[in-house]
């Protein structure tokens, strides 16, 4: 059966805007403006991403 909560905005831990995508705590502006003017932020981020990913913290679904 279908999860039917609906998506709450969720604040972004970089810029504390509210946002309904959020990725590892980052909106996707904040992804974004660190891929592009903060690489070694990014590449952290990325990181920590991965590590809960495959530790199955979190998952796609």
């Amino acid at each position: 059966m279908a999860d039917e909560t609906i998506a709450q905005p969720r604040p972004c831990t970089r810029c504390s805007r509210d946002a309904l995508l959020n990725v590892h705590g980052c909106c996707p502006d904040c992804i974004g403006d660190m891929g592009l003017h903060h690489p070694d932020q990014h590449g952290t981020w990325r990181t920590e991403l991965a590590e809960l990913v495959r530790s199955g913290e979190i998952t796609g679904g």
